[in-house]
């Protein structure tokens, strides 16, 4: 009874959550000229802490029921009840409309840049095609919502296949920009299943089903705001699929590839697909020969999937430019630390661009640790007589952890990259992962509270420190008390 109740109450959650956005479409029964970013009731623009405070209160009764389920094995009989469960509430938020994100909108720009105008979007921007053909654009709802967007005057910044996708469901969508969102959400909606069923096929535990597939933080970002990660979430699960079930390799590399057409950091997972299915061959000769063989292959394919598009070396513009963009991070934080002290002197300019030499220095140090302890990784790989996946895998969400924190801008969605390779993880790093997903969410509302600005980084970061040691936190507790301790000392 209590387990029906709560799945029940769930529901009805869920409910609430797309409340805002079903009130309106009902009012404005389109998403056309939607930009009402952070802010939990959509409309009522002048309430912003009680919007903030009702979403807050949501989301932690939803992790709340969340936590009960994936700690509890009784809750759901079998898998088929738990894939219904799943469905049902997924298919609750494709009513949700993306008011922590915009994104949604470039893909379906870039998409109908290229679909409906033929143009390379990966050589010319939303906004700068719209500025010089504003008589051949001016009916076009999906292109207009696109150049409203904060990437509007950038190229594309993912992968081909990304691009592909994008062109394709707009394509479908014959300039209408409800069926647009509606088809990318779909999509998604479907990736997030088959993930659910590839964990289930993969582990054989309801339990890892759960985990992902009702992970508040997952509904919201994937579901709710429809990054496209979730589809590169698919792409690394079947291919894993495919390496551990099938025991085929170049099929597990090709769906590799494809992922890695979407987000680069995918390509991290090569040496460990190739050097685990050689894993019987003690020749450390030959496994670097065949490392070389599939690399090949997967080079290949990549620029089989960038020859559509590739004109010159410029196609790499937009992904660099997106590299020196300070957001989320902790090297914003440190940036905007100033003005949001309320620092006001005469040094301010010479202060903020000390900080930000200071976090130019930090992020090339960890990219430059990432990559010394990601080679020593491969090397070790290469030289292990006994390959075991479970370790391969725990040192790689170990490395890509590291990449993440590297990077200058820093989203709450790019957690679930880990999320593809958790399942092999030990216990504490599931409840870290699982904790700091949930966090990310919980500290984006201070965004909400105020504006997206960088100057609020720093309390991002703060929000996520706090609730992580206050959920997982013993050994933190326990290396704080160390620092503190030294500190009084010194003092």
């Amino acid at each position: 009874m209590k387990n029906n109740l709560l799945k029940i109450a769930f529901i009805i959650l869920a409910i609430v959550f797309i409340v805002p956005s079903a009130i309106y479409l009902l009012q404005n029964g389109t998403i056309l000229g939607f930009n009402n970013y952070y802010n939990f009731l959509i409309e009522n623009v002048n309430s912003k802490g009680l919007s903030s405070a009702i979403y807050l209160i949501t989301f932690a009764l939803l992790t709340a029921i969340y936590i009960y389920f994936i700690s509890k094995k009784d809750v759901f009989k079998n898998i088929k009840q738990l894939l219904i469960f799943i469905g049902a509430v997924s298919t609750i938020f494709l009513i949700m409309l993306p008011w922590t994100s915009s994104d949604i909108f470039y893909y379906m720009g870039v998409g109908e840049l290229d679909s409906e105008y033929k143009k390379n979007p990966y050589y010319i921007s939303i906004r700068e095609y719209c500025n010089e053909n504003m008589d051949k654009v001016h009916d076009d709802e999906i292109i207009h919502q696109g150049y409203s967007n904060y990437w509007s005057g950038t190229t594309v910044i993912y992968g081909p296949v990304a691009q592909l996708i994008f062109r394709t469901l707009t394509k479908l969508s014959f300039k209408n920009i409800d069926v647009c969102l509606l088809l990318f959400k779909l999509v998604n909606l479907i990736a997030h299943l088959l993930n659910c069923y590839l964990i289930y096929k993969i582990t054989k535990k309801i339990r890892f089903v759960a985990l992902y597939g009702l992970n508040p933080y997952i509904l919201l970002e994937f579901l709710g705001m429809v990054h496209n990660d979730i589809i590169v979430v698919f792409l690394i699960l079947l291919s894993l699929y495919i390496l551990l079930k099938n025991k085929k390799l170049i099929p597990s590399v090709l769906f590799l590839s494809l992922a890695t057409g979407i987000k680069y950091f995918t390509v991290l997972l090569l040496p460990i697909y190739i050097l685990y299915h050689y894993r019987e061959e003690r020749s450390i000769a030959k496994r670097f020969l065949k490392c070389i063989e599939y690399g090949l292959i997967f080079i290949v394919v990549f620029i089989l999937e960038y020859a559509i598009y590739f004109r010159d070396m410029n196609i790499f513009t937009a992904m660099m430019v997106q590299n020196e963009k300070y957001s989320k991070s902790i090297y914003s934080g440190l940036i905007g630390l100033d003005q949001l002290a309320g620092i006001n002197t005469v040094n301010i300019f010479e202060k903020t661009i000390a900080i930000g030499t200071i976090s130019k220095i930090l992020k090339n140090s960890i990219l430059a640790i990432f990559a010394i302890t990601y080679i020593k990784f491969c090397i070790d790989l290469l030289t292990t007589k006994e390959i075991k996946l479970n370790n391969a895998l725990r040192k790689y969400n170990f490395e890509l952890t590291i990449f993440i924190f590297a990077l200058a801008t820093f989203q709450q969605w790019y957690i679930i990259w880990l999320f593809a390779t958790i399942f092999w993880q030990k216990p504490k790093t599931i409840k870290n992962i699982v904790v700091f997903s949930i966090a990310t969410e919980f500290a984006n509302s201070v965004y909400m509270f105020n504006s997206e600005h960088y100057k609020y980084d720093i309390c991002f970061w703060g929000i996520i420190l706090v609730l992580w040691m206050s959920t997982f936190g013993d050994g933190a507790k326990k290396v704080l008390a160390k620092v503190t301790n030294k500190v009084r000392r010194e003092a």
